[in-house]
């Protein structure tokens, strides 16, 4: 497991009451989230870290890293999507397994995917996701389909504002009470969410995404978007989107079996 210098429980990214918040959305949603400071993970022994995290596998393809930084999110990553992933199971009455029982690969889509031995009492695969932004990486895993995004607020957001956001979409978020960096940095990280939790099928262009409402709930953005061209029949797909004062998060969940969506 994670000590607490590898994990932030509970931080102004990552509250302690959102894993709650998340899972009592849809009943039946089990989750695991983990968040991981970069600076503070790393000021300690790697290879120690590296020999209780990753397989024999894994550590040839870190190998393959030689630009330190791809090289540390890599690594990070994959703590992160193994400690979600265990603590999901526990939370499914699994306990026993070690991190060295998981292997995170990745398909052709380029999306992470675990392979565990089979377990007793777990139906099926959970599904996962991970991102990084700026020192700050995140694992997400679930029993539905899922996806997380992590983003540091900065000005870049401005100069690619044209790729995902539609003046509609700014019209509903200025409502909101952030400014517009913010703003820009919610509507991100909301799509980005919404994208890997469909890779599973085929992917959603950002501006295939239509924002249509903007609510508050409990401390949390709630964005719900319906999706135009192949997706347009399956409803209203909701991210629920935290911010605190340098970085954005966001995490969409579909609710049903793994497979079903």
């Amino acid at each position: 497991m994670l000590s607490n210098h590898y994990r932030e429980i509970s931080t102004p990214l990552m509250p302690d009451d959102l894993h709650d918040f998340l899972c009592q959305r849809v009943p039946g949603q089990a989750l695991g989230l983990v968040l991981i400071d970069q600076n503070r993970a790393l000021n300690g022994n790697h290879s120690q870290l590296i020999d209780a995290w990753l397989t024999a596998d894994e550590k040839l393809q870190l190998e393959r890293y030689t630009f330190e930084k791809r090289r540390n999110e890599w690594f990070l990553g994959r703590i992160c999507a193994k400690q979600s992933t265990i603590e999901l199971l526990a939370q499914l009455g699994i306990k026993s397994i070690n991190p060295l029982e998981i292997t995170i690969a990745v398909g052709t889509s380029g999306r992470p995917y675990l392979k565990l031995p089979e377990i007793n009492g777990l139906e099926r695969i959970p599904d996962i996701s991970i991102s990084h932004s700026h020192g700050k990486v995140t694992g997400l895993a679930g029993n539905c389909h899922c996806g997380i995004d992590i983003q540091l607020l900065t000005d870049t957001l401005f100069k690619v504002r044209d790729r995902f956001c539609s003046r509609p979409e700014m019209a509903l978020l200025t409502n909101t009470s952030e400014d517009e960096r913010a703003l820009l940095g919610m509507l991100w990280v909301a799509k980005e969410a919404i994208r890997k939790s469909l890779e599973h099928t085929r992917p959603a262009g950002f501006l295939t995404m239509r924002l249509n409402e903007v609510r508050r709930k409990q401390g949390y953005w709630l964005l719900d978007f319906h999706l135009d061209d192949h997706h347009a029949g399956t409803g209203v797909f909701t991210t629920v989107v935290h911010i605190d004062d340098r970085y954005c998060l966001g995490v969409c969940t579909i609710p049903g079996a793994l497979g079903d969506a």
